[in-house]
């Protein structure tokens, strides 16, 4: 986040001020030994987005399954600011993906997930539990606050604890912050809610059946390619989380009687 000098036109005239913004930066991470990829992101929290995007795509089940890990940022001022690059090792080899470039909005993503079988459901939360999560994030979200520019994810643990908090401009980066951070410090994922602030697509939905995640919640919608991939992989998904209500696509098995 940045304070930069704006102008604003109110009350029928201009008036100097200072303006809080959120800021842009470029992701390098180069996977050895074969791949690059190029993430338009907040450059905060670098080594947790990694973590959470490896595992979120499949290519990792557990942290040392990272070798090596190298981190090296460019401060200059470019387009579309600062870059970090990232080189890994894994265990092994992983075979690139069709796109090179994520930018914040959305991401490249096959609702077929190779190699995974449908989560097995079992009666974890109540909804009593999810109408109370809204009411544990108000002091993370002040940046949207100040900004009105990023989104969020918030990994809650089986105790409806608040274990990590991902913060970005692309809700899938944030999502990554949030898993990577409960991941790399040995949070148990398959019973955890992962609840983000935006709208649920299909590559979200995928990152948390790959986790092992059992429940997705959005204050947003779900959009239909999500709900799909959900109904497929037994994932639970619900949608619209605002006051004493939400929409759930799929999952009541999720859910204590």
């Amino acid at each position: 986040m940045r304070t930069i000098k704006i102008k604003r036109w109110q009350r029928g005239g201009w008036e100097e001020i200072l303006d809080e913004v959120a800021e842009e930066g470029l992701l390098e991470l180069h996977i050895s030994p074969g791949f690059k990829l190029t993430f338009v992101c907040t450059p905060k929290d670098i080594k947790e987005m990694v973590f959470g995007h490896l595992l979120g795509q499949g290519f990792i089940r557990s942290p040392d399954e990272v070798q090596e890990y190298r981190e090296k940022w460019d401060f200059s001022v470019g387009l579309p600011g600062k870059v970090v690059r990232v080189e890994v090792r894994l265990r092994e080899e992983v075979h690139p993906p069709k796109i090179e470039t994520i930018w914040s909005a959305c991401a490249g993503e096959s609702l077929e997930l190779r190699g995974l079988s449908p989560l097995s459901p079992q009666p974890l939360f109540s909804p009593q539990d999810l109408l109370s999560l809204p009411t544990k994030i108000g002091e993370y979200v002040q940046g949207f606050r100040r900004t009105g520019a990023y989104h969020y994810a918030f990994l809650f643990d089986a105790s409806l604890n608040l274990v990590a908090v991902g913060e970005d401009i692309g809700r899938h980066n944030a999502a990554d912050k949030a898993v990577g951070k409960a991941f790399l410090c040995g949070i148990p994922l398959r019973e955890s809610i992962l609840f983000t602030t935006g709208r649920v697509t299909a590559e979200i939905a995928a990152k948390a059946v790959r986790a092992g995640i059992p429940l997705l919640v959005s204050q947003g919608a779900a959009l239909l390619g999500a709900i799909h991939l959900a109904r497929k992989y037994n994932l639970g998904l619900a949608g619209f989380l605002r006051g004493q209500r939400f929409n759930l696509y799929c999952g009541e098995s999720w859910f204590k009687t």
